[in-house]
């Protein structure tokens, strides 16, 4: 039996935590032993020990860059010395980096990174990129494969050239069986009601600069100005809940515009909504885009290629990122052309169960902790 190690960093149940637990689930029985390292604390890592999964805290891993990353290298190779693991399979930049280097000292056989996310984006100082993509570079260096979870980043990567093609691979995320389940048979019960009094927007998402949840909320506060059939309903945590939660108040729009906060089922949610919401900076593979068109939602997202990749002219509308005016107005249009939406939201569901298939998914990372590199290709 292979003993495996995912490594994360922060110990929520988010987008990246998530994928390692859809991952591991889907393994096959008996063939590998696994072991999950995190920051302690959280709902993560009571999901984590729930399962039954080995787990080791690192507790000197932060996610701002500090003179703790030193400790936290230390500790990863503590860790990876004496459990000698066959493979090491990290994610998100941080673990990334500190995760390979220490993995590559302890001559861990097989060696995997997944991207979710590059470390540089649009907006940095050219110093900052320089300094990340150098630290990609090494990274991508001490380890078998790199696996992206969508093409735009594996693509943009290569150009670069920190990687060799040959060592990239895109291998779309997706949902583990029940849960696609449950969301289909959401999607399967929608019916078109023309005389619906309301129109529900809908969002499960990090209050975070890069969700860019100050616009999109100011924008629901603009639209629903203007229609007063429009609602929101913006489920998550993080550092701007609260200014958001302030400018809804100001524009006195509290029974509208609703943030209730972190809720761990969103399946009940998203069988309220009309639309789904997701105005992103940057992403990577939203898991919560991916659910969103699961349960039947037309997506109104960000112009960005990540979100692109999933969402078409046939199952959702893309608005360019600081096109404020645009927003809104795609917002009152989905409102006023609901019989439209409705439909985009029944193509949506067709498009993800084509493009993120799970036992793809699955069996495209057991390829690779195989070691079998041909069996984890590029997306579609």
């Amino acid at each position: 039996m292979k003993k495996l190690l995912h490594l994360q960093l922060l110990p929520l149940l988010t987008g990246v935590q998530n994928f390692s637990l859809h991952l591991l689930d889907g393994l096959p029985e008996g063939e590998f032993e696994i072991w999950v390292a995190s920051q302690p604390g959280g709902e993560f890592v009571e999901a984590v020990c729930a399962r039954g999964y080995h787990y080791v805290p690192v507790r000197n891993l932060r996610h701002p860059v500090s003179p703790r990353d030193i400790l936290a290298f230390l500790e990863l190779l503590w860790i990876m010395k004496r459990r000698r693991f066959d493979i090491v399979h990290t994610n998100s930049s941080k673990p990334g980096l500190l995760g390979r280097l220490a993995a590559k000292l302890c001559r861990v056989p097989t060696i995997l990174h997944t991207v979710h996310g590059t470390s540089f984006q649009e907006g940095q100082g050219a110093l900052t990129q320089a300094i990340y993509r150098a630290l990609e570079r090494l990274g991508n260096r001490c380890c078998d494969r790199v696996v992206f979870v969508n093409n735009s980043d594996r693509i943009k990567c290569i150009e670069l050239g920190l990687l060799k093609p040959e060592k990239a691979a895109t291998v779309y995320n997706a949902l583990p069986g029940p849960l696609a389940d449950r969301l289909a048979q959401i999607a399967g019960q929608r019916v078109f009601d023309p005389h619906k009094p309301d129109f529900v927007f809908g969002s499960t998402l990090r209050f975070s600069r890069q969700k860019n949840v100050v616009n999109l909320v100011s924008a629901a506060c603009r639209a629903c100005g203007q229609d007063p059939r429009l609602r929101f309903i913006l489920l998550g945590e993080g550092e701007y809940l609260d200014l958001c939660r302030q400018i809804v108040h100001s524009h006195g729009l509290n029974e509208r515009i609703l943030l209730p906060g972190w809720e761990a089922d969103i399946v009940p949610w998203l069988a309220k909504f009309d639309a789904f919401a997701l105005y992103s900076r940057w992403e990577a593979q939203p898991f919560s885009i991916i659910e969103a068109m699961r349960s039947g939602l037309a997506v109104l997202g960000s112009r960005i290629p990540y979100i692109s990749e999933l969402v078409d002219e046939s199952s959702g509308w893309l608005v360019a990122l600081d096109d404020h005016k645009t927003l809104v107005k795609i917002m009152l249009q989905l409102a006023r052309q609901a019989r439209e939406t409705f439909e985009r939201g029944q193509n949506a569901a067709r498009r993800v169960s084509s493009l993120c298939d799970y036992e793809r998914m699955v069996q495209g990372y057991v390829g690779i902790y195989r070691q079998d590199f041909s069996r984890a290709g590029e997306g579609s």
